[in-house]
């Protein structure tokens, strides 16, 4: 319910053209920690996402608690003690593509988003790269970034530093759709 009411509101900002919007429900997110004493990967398939080719601004919601891994203890450390999703149900990017795109012709774009990432209930400006693909009316987008965990306030217990990174790299690919105002 917080979700949908979260794209109502996404879409009514957003002053959406249905010509202009491209939609995802099922982009994909993963991450993988590389530590000296154990690796650690999790997949999420449920990222939403917008983007707006008239006004170029592009909407991430990722439900935290999506993501799974390999063993269910990490799952459960993941989710209660590090990123506390029971508080921090979603982690979330607003921002604008920065670049000038002619999102009616078929091509390969680099791209570069600025805008607000929040993860963990703490806001950063960020801008990431990506590449942006069009194709017969479709669109696709990955990229790759890396969180410092850090920036959001998430701690590693002292216990468990050399179990997981500092630094976790992230991986993005969403495929989109022609928004349909039904």
């Amino acid at each position: 319910m917080k979700k949908l009411l979260f794209f109502f509101l996404l879409t009514t900002s957003l002053n959406i053209k249905a010509q202009g919007v491209f939609k995802s429900n099922s982009g994909e997110v993963s991450f993988f920690s590389e530590a000296p004493l154990e690796n650690i990967e999790a997949h999420n398939k449920n990222v939403s996402s917008l983007i707006n080719t008239t006004t170029k601004e592009v909407v991430f919601v990722i439900p935290v608690w999506n993501f799974k891994f390999d063993k269910s203890l990490m799952q459960e450390h993941f989710n209660e003690k590090y990123m506390e999703s029971d508080k921090y149900p979603d982690a979330t990017f607003k921002g604008k593509i920065n670049e000038d795109i002619d999102f009616m012709k078929d091509g390969e774009y680099n791209v570069t988003a600025t805008g607000t990432m929040t993860i963990h209930g703490v806001e950063k400006l960020v801008t990431h790269s990506g590449t942006l693909t069009i194709k017969n009316g479709t669109m696709s987008l990955k990229s790759e970034f890396s969180v410092a965990l850090k920036d959001y306030n998430i701690t590693i217990p002292k216990l468990v530093i050399q179990n997981i990174a500092e630094i976790i790299p992230v991986k993005l690919n969403v495929s989109y759709m022609p928004y349909k105002k039904e």
